[in-house]
């Protein structure tokens, strides 16, 4: 039996989360007229969903949410805010809130997003296992690769990086673009921890401190972040990088690399210690052309090509060109379409991964399928995402 716990001043708005909510099989809901008794409730209980309604002011739920994912994490809290600015989203995701929905939606959206944050707490509890770490058995390394700029590589990996991380999965992502990487603009993160730090003391580095230097994110994911200057990626030389990506292994259960849109040695050592690699091109000739240059070239370096997975983003786009012969053309197993959709240079802007900041659009649904076939044995991975 799932439990929702409902605060709002509003009795007619518990109401009618009472009534949607508990027409879904094992859902039961608990309704508060305030924070404090919420916060007495929650020690008597334990709800799945804490769903936070439009009476309370938004910066009250969010201190309130700041003190129960410390004390609650396996709490998913859900905010219905009167009034949602850039600011209350990006604390929101600081805290680890897992949606804030503005009151003026639709009712049914309201409630669809409340019953999908509930069925993922629901798959989560399922599906939680022994990490990496737990296990000693070594994780997957996955690079999201291409050579061409302006392809949404940076965006795939930052989004997949963080779709895994929710789903459960311990992730850690690496922008191992050395000069001019993007993973911190785009999960709003501060740089106080690089790459170069971690290499600066390469040698008596091993996994304990290397966990150091990883960045986390509201989402769960920790990320290594790039060098804030150009000139510092001089100093990451390649067999650094093959030594951080095997002791990355043993942090975590997946390992998404982020590459420079590029053909070189830093490029080919994440390549060289990856299980399998997602080449992310779209639906223009050049960006073809250069996709399938560089899988020719990675298969006259010996590398297996049966490793190789095809993403095509921007995949809707009105050109003449289709997926199929583009799929034929490139030669490598297509596994997802992601659609194109301004909300993504939005949440680029925002600093709020578009998995997270707009859930139930359709590119954000893709990323998620893409996350999923990710985190699948290797082997599963066979059909592209609708």
């Amino acid at each position: 039996m799932s439990l929702i716990l409902v605060v709002d001043s509003d009795a007619s708005f518990c109401r009618r989360v009472r009534a949607a909510a508990e027409g879904a099989d094992s859902v039961r809901v608990e309704e508060v007229r305030t924070l404090a008794d919420a916060s007495v409730l929650m020690g008597l209980r334990e709800p799945q969903v804490l769903l936070i309604g439009p009476s309370v002011s938004a910066d009250e739920a969010l201190d309130f949410s700041e003190g129960m994912s410390t004390e609650r994490p396996s709490v998913a809290i859900v905010m219905v805010a009167a009034e949602v600015t850039t600011d209350v989203l990006r604390r929101a995701m600081r805290l680890g809130v897992h949606d804030v929905i503005p009151a003026d939606k639709p009712w049914s959206e309201i409630v669809d997003a409340l019953l999908g944050v509930l069925a993922g707490t629901a798959d989560q509890r399922r599906e939680e296992k022994p990490t990496a770490e737990e296990t000693g058995v070594a994780g997957r390394v996955v690079t999201v690769f291409s050579t061409k700029g302006g392809v949404g590589k940076s965006v795939i990996a930052c989004n997949v990086a963080a779709a895994l991380a929710r789903m459960g999965s311990n992730v850690v992502l690496v922008d191992l673009d050395l000069q001019f990487g993007d993973a911190g603009i785009m999960l709003d993160l501060k740089p106080e921890r690089t790459i170069f730090d971690a290499v600066q003391n390469y040698d008596r580095l091993d996994a304990e401190m290397l966990r150091g230097y990883l960045v986390p994110h509201s989402s769960g994911l920790r990320v290594l972040l790039a060098p804030v200057h150009p000139e510092d990626a001089d100093a990451i030389t390649v067999g650094r990088i093959g030594t951080i990506l095997r002791m990355l292994r043993d942090i975590a259960d997946i390992v998404v690399v982020d590459t420079a849109a590029t053909f070189d040695e830093v490029v080919l050592a994440a390549i060289d210690a990856s299980d399998a690699i997602y080449a992310v091109a779209t639906m223009d000739v050049a960006s073809i052309k250069n996709t399938r240059v560089s899988l020719q070239k990675l298969k006259q370096l010996g590398y297996d090509e049966g490793r190789t997975r095809l993403v095509m983003n921007r995949a809707d786009s009105k050109v003449w060109l289709d997926a199929g012969e583009v799929e034929h053309s490139i030669d490598a197993e297509l596994v997802a379409k992601v659609p194109s959709d301004r909300l993504v240079p939005r949440s680029v802007n925002r600093g709020v991964p578009v998995v997270i900041d707009s859930p139930r659009s359709a590119v954000a649904r893709s990323l998620v399928d893409l996350a999923k076939k990710i985190s699948m044995s290797e082997g599963e991975v066979t059909h592209s995402v609708a």
